[in-house]
């Protein structure tokens, strides 16, 4: 109770006249007589029980007057601890100016830096813009306009952050974690390091978590969504001229343009995939990468030779996300590309599929992926190879014949990450190859089922009457 009433004591001004004290005494014994009524069934009845539990109330329920006023001056001080303000969070900036608005722009060789008073960072690659919305007690919104943002966000009780990039959210409480945009593709890409977080945007409307270790990229042209370990792309950038680390670290991730199959090389067609397996796509995004049989990935089958300097050479999935692409197809060829096709790992498969989409080699992609589709049905590359093959085929200029393949694909992963882009590609297909009339039923489910999907305008569109 003398902590207590120290506490009041000090947030309460010294000078104060005698008739504003009058005034206050009058005023508080008011407030008191009137809680003494409902004390048992409200906030007053709080404060007895926490009294009783102290072995004082009765001693005090006893000098009513006293009772009172030691209860009053309690329930003061709990209110000035509890509703007192918190501080707003205040921030400094390093290495760039802060214009109107809380824009901060990087400039073109340095980085910025944010540091907030609860200790959390934020890092502004080089050329990279952000606005800071709001800050408040318990965190900030940071809106990132282009670039890379690296965060490290204190953990503390009720801390609520969020940096949000085009219509994508990432909800942080205290994590360390990556986040970088690309404007012009509209392509997101988180790398958690530590913690969680969730991130929410058209492609995931109810928010998808990552833990750490994991690397989220979604591309809001294509309209897919993949989850996958971010150990393969942490070693090493994007080669020169070939895709981001983000992109080669998907082993179903989108390549426009690939090239057309062509000679003796053609692939199967959709019957000749096995009925799906046990594995199931529960969402629209989910991990890859999983080693199924065969030696690791990007190892011979004698156990692997170790490199030049003793270490193990790099797996092929870590080569083609450090964009080394040229490597792998050269060492699926030493080995024999029908041997590695026939017996080599799920990652191999995988690895050098991608590999391939990325160099243009479309006849070795075409094979690897029809390769997966055989030998591993059930599995979730397996099932997505149907929709690379798809299209492959339609940007080649094929679109009738990569209807067979996506129908395939959402017939075996009607919620996979690819069911959107699919499903709207296949709209597009029958529009050009059967007209405006056959697409609109495919139109209409669309938008039922991906309102704000990539096709979503192309969609809208064709329901025209």
């Amino acid at each position: 109770m003398s902590r207590l009433a120290d506490i009041a004591r000090e947030g309460i001004p010294a000078d104060v006249d005698a008739a504003h004290d009058a005034a206050e005494r009058a005023r508080f014994v008011e407030a008191v007589s009137r809680g003494a009524a409902l004390r048992r069934a409200g906030a007053w009845g709080r404060i007895e029980s926490w009294l009783r539990s102290l072995g004082v109330w009765p001693a005090l329920a006893e000098r009513p007057r006293w009772g009172l006023a030691l209860a009053g001056a309690a329930a003061l001080a709990v209110a000035l601890v509890v509703l007192w303000p918190a501080r707003r969070l205040d921030y400094a900036v390093e290495g760039a100016p802060v214009a109107a608005g809380g824009y901060i722009s990087a400039a073109a060789g340095d980085e910025a830096r944010l540091r907030f008073t609860d200790g959390t960072t934020v890092a502004l690659s080089p050329g990279s813009a952000l606005r800071v919305a709001e800050v408040e007690a318990t965190g900030a919104r940071m809106l990132l306009e282009h670039g890379r943002a690296s965060l490290r966000v204190t953990p503390r009780p009720k801390a609520r952050w969020s940096v949000e990039a085009g219509p994508f959210a990432v909800l942080v409480t205290g994590t360390a974690f990556d986040v970088s945009w690309t404007r012009g593709d509209g392509t997101l890409r988180v790398d958690l390091h530590e913690g969680s977080v969730t991130v929410r945007g058209p492609l995931a409307p109810d928010g998808l978590p990552l833990r750490a270790g994991q690397r989220l990229v979604a591309r809001l042209r294509e309209g897919d969504v993949q989850i996958s370990s971010a150990d393969a792309a942490s070693a090493a950038g994007p080669a020169q001229g070939g895709p981001s680390s983000a992109q080669a670290a998907q082993p179903g991730a989108a390549q426009p343009g690939a090239a057309q199959p062509g000679g003796d090389d053609s692939a199967a067609g959709p019957g000749d995939a096995a009925e799906p397996g046990a594995e199931g796509d529960a969402g629209a995004a989910r991990p890859e990468g999983s080693r199924a049989e065969g030696a690791p990935a990007g190892t011979p089958p004698d156990g692997g030779a170790a490199a030049a300097d003793g270490a193990a050479a790099p797996s092929w999935a870590k080569r083609v996300a450090a964009g080394d692409f040229g490597s792998v197809l050269a060492e699926a060829e030493q080995r024999g590309l029908g041997g590695v096709l026939d017996r080599g790992s799920l990652d191999d498969l995988v690895a050098l599929a991608d590999a391939a989409r990325y160099a243009r080699r479309g006849d070795v992609a075409q094979r690897a992926l029809t390769a997966t589709r055989k030998r591993f049905p059930g599995t979730s590359h397996g099932k997505a190879a149907a929709f690379l093959l798809g299209r492959m085929v339609d940007d080649g200029g094929s679109p009738g014949a990569a209807l067979a393949w996506y129908d395939a694909y959402l017939a075996e992963s009607p919620g996979g990450p690819f069911a959107a882009e699919a499903l709207g590609r296949k709209m597009v297909a029958v529009e050009r190859t059967s007209g405006r009339a056959a697409a609109r039923p495919l139109a209409e489910l669309y938008l039922k089922r991906h309102p704000r999907g990539a096709h979503a305008p192309v969609a809208r569109d064709l329901v025209k009457p």
